[in-house]
């Protein structure tokens, strides 16, 4: 038991070093300080592009009409409700679960999958447990950019996500100019590139979808 305890530990430690030196070397933006996350999540946030390597994500991204996240404090400061409202393939998919900011000492990931939660897609609720990381970087007061890594139907997975400000997510233009630098970013950091995410500018999210079915 000691011993594998020791081979997890040193598993940890090792991902942690390999994503700082893929940082650097990727030119990340800078990675935001735990004490700064509660002002960043004060804002709602539009995916406005969006990575990843493996099955199951690169087929999430493929069929994402839309995806729109926000934070909300939970059980104290340092806790909080990750809401990820989705539309694919023209279906909700609602992603709730607690996210903390860890110890510094123990781990150096932005926020960690605190509890296990649920999952909503087309009006049936599951349990939803990825023992997900992700590790927060901002570039600029509208832009985030988020590595999001963890176990996906007992698959190791990471998902790049790349966001706007909700309110700053329509201008078609300024999109599409970030998009060679997202794919550069990507590359650099062994995602798939041939399949991916991109926002048109104009999509409706979930949230909004809903409101207007109760409307109708």
């Amino acid at each position: 038991m000691q011993l594998l305890f020791r081979v997890f530990l040193l598993a940890l430690i090792l991902q942690s070093c390999s994503a700082e030196a893929a940082a650097k070397e990727c030119d990340l933006p800078p990675k935001l300080r735990q004490e700064v996350l509660h002002k960043v999540f004060e804002s709602r946030w539009v995916l406005v592009e969006a990575f990843s390597d493996y099955p199951a994500g690169l087929r999430l991204v493929k069929h994402a009409n839309s995806s729109l996240m926000e934070m909300k404090e939970a059980f104290n400061n340092e806790t909080f409700l990750f809401i990820e409202r989705n539309i694919v393939s023209g279906k909700c998919l609602v992603f709730q679960v607690n996210m903390s900011i860890p110890d510094p000492e123990t781990s150096n990931h932005s926020m960690v999958l605190d509890s296990p939660g649920v999952m909503e897609f087309g009006g049936l609720v599951s349990p939803y447990n990825d023992q997900g990381r992700a590790d927060v970087y901002q570039g600029c007061a509208d832009c985030l950019t988020v590595v999001y890594s963890g176990i996906f139907q007992g698959i190791p997975g990471r998902l790049l996500l790349i966001y706007r400000k909700e309110g700053k997510h329509t201008d078609t233009d300024e999109l599409k100019a970030g998009e060679s630098i997202h794919r550069k970013l990507a590359e650099c950091l062994k995602f798939n590139v041939e399949t991916t995410f991109i926002y048109d500018g104009k999509a409706d999210f979930c949230l909004e979808k809903k409101e207007e079915e109760r409307d109708a």
